[in-house]
């Protein structure tokens, strides 16, 4: 009698659990799917397309340092067995879409997962081979003066290949950098939050492995909770005077303000615009301020180029203290083969491509 009893009572506790997990999801999927509908109804709308001028899955984007209205990207990874992507383009284009296409072969480099693309203030251009779903340890940046219109090649010794590791010997999966500080920043690419690092100018030794430094961490605020944490930063950034920090998302960009140099950026105020969220059509990889700083142009995987104006993004938090940046020390050891980050990576993927199926 008293089994059946507990039996009872065990079915009771199992179906309100059940329950609670279902009114739980309902919720989750009003909020996400509210959002996802906002997002596509005032996200930007394609300006242009560069996949016709043979730009495949741009990742990175840069305004160009000395041509008016001029950008350099590149293409992704290829499959094993296909001839690697090893070139820079460039481009214009206006409301006609994309023109003047100029495509740069870099010699002697790699291409295992780039990124994205920075400029510095001495004139380079800094390719980021820093991706490729988690599976290094050492991660390189090309480094080299920005190609000449009539250029075809920037020559191996023309180039510089800073390797690099994170502390502690994490394997992390980063698509987005920028300049500033006279330091080289990394955000890495993580479901619901992004975390900032950088490598100083001063200390960058092409002859070693470089430790870069870890900064901080900002947790996504654009959406639910749940919309959040199907979202990851692709592309990031900056302003001429340094002051204006920007990258996206697969669902909307982060802006950031700061009123002080070597100040974290992630302490400023924080502001946010919508994109539309639909990886079939707008998979935004990259992200660069126009001429005039008043837009912002994106590429995505598929080809289009989206512009958004800063005038338009809504203030999500107001600053906070601008104390100097101070690098913080990152424990070696515990999951440095970033065993529980690749999990909880690939936990939120999955999310992200059910969600996408569901909304499409």
């Amino acid at each position: 009698m008293l089994r059946k009893k507990n039996k009872h009572i065990f079915r009771k506790i199992i179906l309100i659990f059940l329950g609670i997990v279902l009114l739980f999801t309902i919720y989750q999927y009003r909020q996400v799917r509210k959002e996802v509908l906002y997002n596509r109804q005032n996200g930007p709308k394609p300006v242009a397309n560069i996949l016709k001028m043979g730009i495949e899955e741009s990742s990175g984007i840069i305004l160009s340092g000395d041509k008016k209205n001029y950008y350099w990207t590149h293409g992704d990874s290829v499959d094993y067995g296909e001839t690697p992507r090893t070139s820079i383009h460039g481009f214009r284009f206006d409301s006609e879409g994309a023109r003047e296409h100029h495509e740069v072969f870099l010699d002697g480099v790699t291409n295992l997962d780039w990124g994205d693309i920075a400029k510095d203030k001495n004139g380079n251009l800094i390719v980021a081979d820093t991706g490729d779903n988690l599976i290094r340890k050492n991660f390189i940046l090309y480094r080299f003066k920005e190609p000449k219109l009539d250029q075809k090649k920037v020559e191996k010794n023309e180039i510089d290949k800073i390797t690099f590791r994170f502390p502690g010997g994490e394997e992390l999966n980063n698509e987005a950098v920028f300049y500033a500080d006279k330091s080289i920043y990394i955000l890495n690419k993580e479901y619901g939050k992004t975390m900032m690092y950088r490598l100083m100018e001063k200390n960058i030794d092409t002859r070693r492995v470089n430790i870069i430094d870890y900064i901080g961490e900002f947790k996504f605020l654009g959406g639910s909770r749940a919309s959040n944490y199907m979202d990851a930063a692709t592309g990031a950034d900056i302003s001429r005077d340094e002051m204006t920090m920007v990258f996206n998302t697969y669902k909307g960009i982060y802006l950031f303000k700061r009123d002080k140099e070597n100040t974290d950026f992630f302490d400023g105020e924080v502001y946010y615009h919508p994109l539309k969220w639909n990886f079939k059509v707008n998979q935004y990889e990259a992200i660069a301020f126009t001429e005039d700083e008043k837009n912002l142009v994106l590429t995505t995987e598929q080809g289009n180029v989206y512009k958004a104006g800063i005038e338009e993004f809504e203030l999500l938090r107001e600053a906070k203290s601008a104390e100097s940046i101070q690098e913080k020390p990152i424990e070696i050891g515990g999951d440095r083969q970033g065993i529980k980050y690749k999990m909880k990576h690939m936990i939120y993927l999955i999310q992200v491509v059910v969600m996408d199926l569901i909304f499409r």
